[in-house]
């Protein structure tokens, strides 16, 4: 089973100040432990490198981010149609404030129908997919 791997997770794990660094580690512990292939989108890795780069620097970040890549991280590009998928999350849940990039994750994770993620974002236990909004993902903590 492969596991979606959200910002919140992949900057606790390179994180060492971030108050989920311990969890983030051992997660990733578990996760190398069981070989789980892990994967994210074009937007988790921008957004991780610009969150890295503010805390240590463009160099450090474009090192930590190669060396998860390096690591088996999967990175997919977010198709044309998840972005049509994200307006329409926005749009069934306008209760919530989820940001672009977690509605392009939510897309992307229904698309290759993998429902398994890593997150410390709340906004990942909200939502619900599928067409009747009732697919809630199996996070990893």
């Amino acid at each position: 089973m492969a596991i979606f791997a959200d910002t919140s997770a992949l900057f606790a794990l390179l994180n060492q100040n971030d108050r989920r660094h311990l969890e983030a580690a051992e997660a990733a512990r578990q996760i190398a432990k069981d070989r789980e292939p892990v994967w994210t989108i074009d937007a988790v890795a921008v957004e991780l490198w610009r969150l890295l780069r503010g805390q240590v620097g463009c160099r450090q970040a474009d090192e930590l981010l190669r060396g998860l890549i390096s690591h088996g991280l999967e990175i997919e590009a977010s198709a044309r149609d998840d972005y049509t998928r994200a307006w329409q999350l926005a749009d069934e849940w306008s209760d919530q404030d989820f940001a672009l990039t977690d509605r392009l994750c939510f897309a992307g994770i229904e698309r290759a129908r993998s429902y398994h993620a890593w997150s410390y974002d709340s906004d990942f236990a909200v939502i619900r997919l599928g067409p009747s909004r009732n697919r809630p993902l199996a996070l990893l903590f």
